[in-house]
């Protein structure tokens, strides 16, 4: 299990028998739960240190902080996200509606180019019970909120699951959705030639910015057809494909004078 709202960094792994999709379904008869609203909901909207001209959207709640980029903001939050905000006291409304449920937030400017507020959650009931029907309740309001927050959706949890990945719980789906560990992804990998067969090494492997552009230039190098724990170690340490060629000369180097 993965246990965090959003995933700033994953450490090594705790394996699991893979399990038959059906097994991931035995949860599917229990009751839906209620899910009630969560309200307030912090947000704010300002760059970190008052002179950076780096802005981040931030919503906090119950001890669990998630920031989205500029980018991202201007997305959730439109044209407020690139206006200049320079008006104090300026109410500001904005709506961020995702599958697992919508945010309704509002708030006033404090200064150019910064505002805050609050926000009022209102999970989706279809998408909660869509969950439950496959083995994957959330535990409570908040992780809803946590997969709002990530774009967790329903056909990533069945495209992965179609590739025979099991899920744990809710919690793995956060994982998953925030480092946007999707069935393209996975079929990436097994393409070139990586096995992963858990859904915890999946996420592992994306963590680590290990790719099929990665692999393939290991392989050039003299690595090919690394098996996942060599592929994790080396990434983990830094080893990039440049390195891997010299040493890879080196170690043959060695061997001729052996």
């Amino acid at each position: 299990m993965i246990r965090t709202p959003i995933l700033a960094a994953l450490t090594l792994f705790a394996a699991a028998p893979i399990l038959p999709q059906a097994a991931t379904l035995s949860a599917a008869e229990a009751p839906p739960r209620a899910y009630a609203a969560i309200n307030p909901i912090d947000w704010t909207y300002r760059d970190d240190d008052g002179a950076s001209r780096t802005r981040q959207l931030r919503f906090s709640h119950n001890g669990m902080m998630t920031s989205f980029s500029p980018d991202e903001a201007a997305g959730i939050m439109g044209e407020l996200a690139t206006a200049s905000l320079a008006s104090p006291g300026e109410a500001v409304t904005f709506t961020l509606v995702r599958e697992a449920g919508a945010l309704a937030c509002s708030g006033r400017v404090e200064r150019a180019e910064a505002a805050s507020g609050t926000c009022r959650f209102e999970p989706d009931k279809r998408f909660t019970d869509a969950l439950t029907h496959r083995g994957l309740p959330p535990e409570d309001s908040d992780d809803v909120l946590a997969l709002a927050l990530v774009d967790a959706r329903i056909a990533l949890v069945d495209g992965l699951l179609d590739q025979g990945y099991r899920f744990g719980d809710a919690d793995d789906l956060i994982a998953v959705a925030a480092l946007d560990v999707s069935p393209a992804y996975a079929g990436e990998l097994r393409g070139a030639g990586l096995k992963v067969d858990q859904l915890d090494d999946l996420v592992a492997a994306r963590a680590l910015h290990i790719d099929a552009a990665w692999l393939g230039e290991m392989a050039q190098a003299g690595y090919p057809r690394l098996k996942f724990d060599q592929a994790i170690q080396m990434r983990a340490l830094g080893v990039t494909p440049d390195y891997a060629k010299r040493m890879s000369r080196v170690l043959n180097a060695l061997g001729e004078i052996e």
